[in-house]
C-alpha cells in the first residue's frame, strides 16, 4: 500500500495557474489567450482580470468562457493599473485554487507555445526558489529593452543548466511559487502603474529566494516599439505625466536599499542631471516632463503603501481575504 501511495505522488503533475491582466486592448488581450490556449503543459485555471476596459473585452471574455471552462473573469469596477490588476489576479489564486504555481502576464505577451513547458521544466533544477522569468524579445527576437532583467552578482552559478540568475524581473511572463506569495504577501496595487514587478520581485530576492532567466523560454512583448522607459525621450506627450508614478515607486522601491550616498547621488541625477537632459533633448512638454519629475521624486519620499499579506486558501478552510 506504502509503495502504491509513493507511485501516486510521483505521478502526480505539478499544477500551474495563469494571470493575465488587460485593460481596452482586445486584439492583443485575444493573441494572448491564444497562445495560451496552445501551450504544451497544462495551465490549470486562468484568471483573466479585466480592469474595467471600455471597449468589448467583458463580452468577449464572457463568449470565450463557454468554451474554456477553467477561465475565471475577474472584472474590477475601476482601473486598478497593472499593479492592481496583479494584486486581485493573485489574490484570487490564492483564495481559489490549489495549484502549486501561478504564471502572471499582461494582455500584450504572447509567448511561444513551449514557454510554460520550459519554465516548469527548471522549477526543480535548483533550491529555495523565488521566481523563474522567460527571456522576453521583441518583435524581431531581439531582447525587449524594457523587460530587461536585473542581473545577480552571481549570475552564472546555474548557467549550465540555462538559468540565469536574477534579483528582479517584469510582469511580463513571470512564474512565482505559491509558498513565496504566501511568505512575501502581493504586489502593491498603490503602485498603480510601472515599477511594482521590481518592488516584487526585489521583496523575493530581498526574503532570500533565488530568481532565474529561463533561457529557452521565449515570450514576445508585442509593443509598437522596442524602448525603454525614459522621460527624456518619450515621443507620446499623453503619457508624460505617468512617470510620475514611474519615479514615485522607484524612489520608494530603493530609498531602505540604497546607501545614504547612494541616495544622495541618485537624487542629484534625478533633480538636477535629468532636468538638463529634458532641456537638451526632450522632444516636447519640457516644463511638464521637468515638473512630472520633482513631483515624481517628492512623492517618493512620503509614499508608504502597505504590502497586503495573503489571507489563505479557502479550500483549506482558512479565512478568505476580503
Amino acid at each position: 500500500r506504502q509503495a502504491k501511495v509513493k507511485r501516486m505522488k510521483k505521478e502526480t503533475k505539478t499544477t500551474v495557474d495563469c494571470v493575465v491582466v488587460t485593460y481596452n486592448r482586445l486584439k492583443l488581450l485575444k493573441e494572448c489567450l491564444a497562445a495560451l490556449e496552445n501551450q504544451t503543459y497544462e495551465i490549470s485555471n486562468l484568471y483573466v482580470v479585466d480592469n474595467n476596459s471600455t471597449d468589448d473585452t467583458l463580452a468577449y471574455l464572457k463568449d470565450f468562457s463557454k468554451k474554456y471552462k477553467n477561465l475565471k473573469i475577474i472584472h474590477l469596477n475601476k482601473n486598478l493599473g497593472g499593479a492592481g490588476g496583479f494584486n486581485n489576479g493573485i489574490k484570487k489564486f490564492i483564495e481559489n485554487s490549489d495549484s502549486d504555481f501561478v504564471w502572471i502576464m499582461d494582455d500584450d505577451t504572447i509567448p511561444n507555445n513551449d514557454a510554460l513547458e520550459k519554465l516548469m521544466d527548471k522549477v526543480n533544477s535548483v533550491t529555495n526558489l523565488g521566481f523563474l522569468a522567460s527571456n522576453i524579445v521583441w518583435q524581431d527576437g531581439t531582447p525587449a529593452i524594457m523587460n530587461i532583467p536585473t542581473v545577480s552578482s552571481n549570475w552564472n552559478q546555474n548557467i549550465t543548466k540555462g538559468l540565469v540568475q536574477i534579483k528582479s524581473a517584469s510582469f511580463v511572463s513571470i512564474l512565482f511559487p505559491r509558498k513565496v506569495i504566501e511568505k512575501v504577501g502581493l504586489p502593491i496595487t498603490d503602485f498603480f502603474i510601472w515599477g511594482d514587478d521590481v518592488e516584487y520581485t526585489l521583496r523575493i530576492s530581498q526574503a532570500g529566494y533565488k530568481g532565474y532567466l529561463v533561457n529557452d523560454s521565449i515570450a514576445e512583448h508585442k509593443i509598437a516599439k522596442n524602448i525603454g522607459v525614459d522621460i527624456v525621450s518619450e515621443e507620446n506627450s499623453n503619457r508624460i505625466k505617468r512617470y510620475y508614478y514611474s519615479r514615485r515607486n522607484a524612489i520608494f522601491t530603493e530609498r531602505n536599499r540604497m546607501s545614504k550616498a547612494q541616495l544622495a547621488k541618485w537624487l542629484v541625477k534625478c533633480c538636477l542631471v535629468e532636468p538638463v537632459k529634458i532641456l537638451a533633448k526632450a522632444p516636447n512638454r519640457k516644463m511638464l516632463r521637468i515638473r512630472t519629475t520633482y513631483k515624481g521624486t517628492i512623492a517618493g519620499f512620503f509614499f508608504n503603501p502597505k504590502i497586503e499579506a495573503v489571507k489563505g486558501n479557502k479550500a483549506n478552510g482558512n479565512k478568505k481575504a476580503q
